[in-house]
């Protein structure tokens, strides 16, 4: 799975953010932002409400030029944004526009996303990234 990544400071300009996304992603600009957000708790919804909660979101997206936001975690509600964009989402990456917002911290395997040069301190994992969207910070 391909994702793009980008560590940043508490203190990083937003402006600076949607340059790289635009300019250094070729990400498309947004015409909505879509922020979807909810419990960490894993959960199972009815395969009928799981299907139309999916199709929805991505058709919601797809059709208004959106931005899907979440925290990008692969529980709870994230897992089931994750599992609708592997389901219904465009095979166009350029359109495949999700953005996971995650704490460092609780991103498993996160020292495999450091550079080889790189002085940084012991950070304790916890939780696993939603494997199918495409963006993080």
């Amino acid at each position: 799975m391909f994702f793009q990544y980008v560590r940043v400071a508490v203190d990083s300009k937003p402006e600076a953010l949607l340059q790289l996304m635009l300019r250094e992603w070729q990400m498309e600009r947004p015409k909505l932002l879509l922020s979807v957000h909810g419990g960490s708790e894993n959960f199972t919804l009815p395969p009928k409400v799981k299907q139309a909660f999916s199709k929805g979101l991505i058709t919601a997206a797809l059709s208004t030029g959106a931005w899907i936001f979440t925290d990008g975690i692969n529980t709870g509600v994230s897992k089931y944004v994750g599992d609708a964009v592997k389901t219904f989402g465009s095979h166009d990456l350029r359109k495949r526009n999700t953005v996971g917002i995650t704490p460092w911290g609780v991103i498993d395997n996160n020292t495999d996303l450091i550079g080889r040069d790189v002085s940084t301190e012991t950070v304790f994992v916890h939780s696993e990234i939603t494997p199918f969207l495409t963006t993080f910070f």
